[in-house]
């Protein structure tokens, strides 16, 4: 039987609205004579996965303040701010937080953020009398609703390319929403070519030829899932627009190369043209690029994909390069009908998707590059070996509260001085703290037992062997763990292969395999960073981890915080006696964020939003008492008069240099 993707629970005046395939939950205060009814998703101008109708004078979202106010003629109010605002007719509050959520009011509403300062805790929403409340919400977390089979001809490859982007909920611009794209159909290699009647090929009338081989129909998969392109032989790739236009992709890197820029381009101009829809919010981009285009974007709305396309490339790519987002993730496959199985896996993040004979990177990969995943299970430093196992575990992945969150340290004692006990946990929005266990060493049975428990991180200090863990009684093998959920693992493993040990996918999802042992301190670090919701590679690069391969998928994030986010990242620069720039890396959810967009919530950050995966500037220096209000806020600060191995997620109280 199916799980629902949401459900709502209702108990003393609390709405609990639960993600119950991606984890994160939402909780709304109501008034408490209210009952709860189901309602249907007719109400709603998107998709919704239930919906409950609330009847009620006034609600307060917890963890909503990030809340824009939307009309269904289309009408977008903007982001809620600091005061009151009142909207006198039908409106919808739509929130992206642990989940997307949806409010809508059908009479007035008034408004107001709740706690906090600059930092609001709650949205509280007053309806008018008699006015219909319906709550709608979407899960996050998706997986494959069918599966494709096809065999080692390149041409069966092509017809299921040409399906993938049957998941995607909306064809318009919208789709560079993250949450409007679905994840597309799985792949298998089989014995004979097999589409389930109950798929339908898009039909945007764009086309992508290419050779028959299958490493060239690997290589645009992800035009065929983001532009719901058909896949046709060709005696050359290229890309062709309606019978009006044909564009030379290459061959070999170069195509990658051409898909790549293709992709990136075009997000960055459909998330301009998606302010003629659903969301007018001001945007960084489109004051900087609106004067050099020689379209009105918000007219382009209504056009069909390949319209919008000739349009788009009109645009020279240098034009949009500066403002396309560092991209998450790059696959690496080989070319086969075998690791043809991982494309849906990678497009479903729109993650890039490359071609090499072993499938390994061509070009070196290193910390700050975007993650490298592969399909060979002998991955250098810095990649992630994907194997089957890793995929079908990252399906069930469920990030854990990060209130209350456990994490574990096997081979140290309880220290005196517990550096993660010591975080401000405050400051990161988490009322109560996560908690770490020590154990200086374990038998095989008690490992077993601790790898059942709903640990969010384990970190392994003791010896790993290509057997399995060193325990005082003897080793513990990779195929005798048990089922169970922890979120990532980190050992020493310091070898590239990583064949003998999926088996560690039984009881964990992410495993970070270092070169060299991790001091106590730097495994601290590392957790601290992963109970914030960071990704398990973005913890990993923020506590100075070097010399790192993984298993399974690393952009992936083990713990989740009730605002749905990680913690931006915030760079500080000293710049005079008394001034600083500031700047922040917007990537609020590290998984899947290319086309979500972000804004700073502080004094003299910008007013416009931007595409996560960029940087937002300050619109000025900060003096050092601006400064010190700003470091109070829910971040995590890089110095750049401090050293890596200074740079740890708290801020002392001398930091600042006189």
């Amino acid at each position: 039987m199916t799980r629902a993707a949401v459900s709502f629970s209702f108990s003393d005046g609390q709405l609990t609205v639960r993600d119950e395939a991606g984890g994160g939950e939402m909780t709304l205060t109501v008034d408490g004579d209210a009952t709860p009814t189901p309602a249907t998703d007719a109400w709603f101008d998107v998709p919704v996965d239930d919906a409950v109708s609330v009847p009620s004078s006034s609600i307060e979202i917890h963890g909503g303040a990030s809340a824009q106010i939307r009309c269904p003629d289309g009408e977008h109010y903007g982001a809620i701010d600091d005061g009151e605002f009142t909207i006198p007719g039908e409106a919808y509050v739509d929130i992206d937080a642990a989940l997307k959520l949806l409010v809508y009011v059908d009479g007035e509403i008034t408004g107001r953020l709740v706690g906090g300062g600059e930092n609001p805790e709650s949205l509280l929403v007053t309806v008018g009398e008699q006015s219909q409340v319906v709550v709608g919400a979407r899960s996050y977390h998706e997986a494959p609703v069918a599966t494709l089979s096809v065999t080692d001809d390149p041409e069966d490859l092509m017809t299921a390319a040409s399906y993938l982007g049957s998941a995607i909920k909306e064809w318009s611009a919208e789709r560079s929403w993250p949450t409007l794209r679905g994840h597309p159909p799985a792949i298998e290699h089989g014995e004979e070519l097999h589409v389930p009647d109950d798929l339908s090929k898009p039909e945007p009338d764009v086309t992508v030829a290419v050779p028959r081989n299958t490493a060239d129909v690997l290589r645009v998969t992800p035009l065929a899932h983001y532009f719901g392109a058909d896949v046709v032989p060709g005696d050359r790739a290229e890309l062709r627009l309606g019978s009006q236009h044909v564009e030379p992709l290459g061959t070999g890197a170069d195509l990658e190369r051409s898909v790549d820029d293709l992709l990136g381009h075009a997000l960055v101009l459909d998330s301009l043209v998606r302010i003629g829809g659903y969301y007018s919010m001001p945007r960084y981009e489109y004051d900087e690029l609106g004067p050099e285009l020689p379209f009105y974007p918000p007219e382009l709305y209504d056009e069909p994909i390949h319209r919008q396309l000739l349009e788009y490339l009109e645009v020279p790519f240098d034009t949009v390069a500066p403002y396309v987002p560092d991209w998450p993730a790059v696959g690496t496959l080989r070319p086969t009908a075998t690791d043809a199985e991982a494309v849906p896996y990678l497009l479903n993040t729109l993650a890039r998707v490359h071609v090499t004979d072993d499938g390994i990177p061509r070009t070196p990969a290193d910390a700050e590059k975007p993650v490298d995943l592969s399909t060979s299970p002998d991955v250098p430093q810095h990649v992630a070996a994907l194997p089957p196992a890793a995929r079908t575990r990252a399906n069930a992945h469920e990030r854990r509260p990060a209130e209350g969150a456990a994490v574990l340290f096997v081979g140290f004692d309880q220290p005196e001085g517990d550096h993660f006990a010591a975080v401000d946990w405050e400051r990161f929005d988490l009322d109560e703290p996560p908690t770490a266990d020590y154990r200086s060493a374990v038998t095989r049975d008690e490992l077993r037992a601790l790898l059942r428990e709903p640990y969010a991180h384990v970190h392994y200090a003791a010896d790993v062997t290509q057997s399995g863990f060193v325990c005082a009684d003897g080793v513990l093998g990779f195929d005798e763990l048990p089922d169970g959920t922890v979120g990532s693992v980190t050992f020493r493993w310091g070898r590239p292969s990583t064949e003998g040990i999926t088996g560690l996918h039984d009881a964990v999802s992410v495993a970070c395999l270092t070169d060299e042992s991790l001091s106590f301190e730097a495994a601290q670090e590392l957790a601290v960073y992963l109970v914030l919701g960071c990704s398990v590679a973005s913890s990993a690069r923020l506590a100075g981890v070097d010399g790192v391969r993984y298993l399974g998928i690393p952009t992936l994030a083990v713990a989740r915080r009730p605002v749905g986010h990680p913690p931006l990242v915030s760079r500080i620069e000293r710049v005079g006696d008394e001034e600083y720039h500031v700047s922040a890396r917007l990537d609020s959810h590290e998984h899947d964020p290319v086309g979500r967009v972000a804004a700073l919530r502080a004094q003299k950050a910008p007013s416009t939003y931007q595409l996560a995966g960029t940087r937002q500037l300050f619109d000025e220096p900060v003096s050092r008492e601006e400064l010190s209000t700003y470091l109070t806020h829910d971040s995590i600060f890089r110095f750049d008069w401090c050293s890596e191995a200074e740079q740890t997620p708290s801020v002392p109280d001398d930091l600042l240099p006189e």
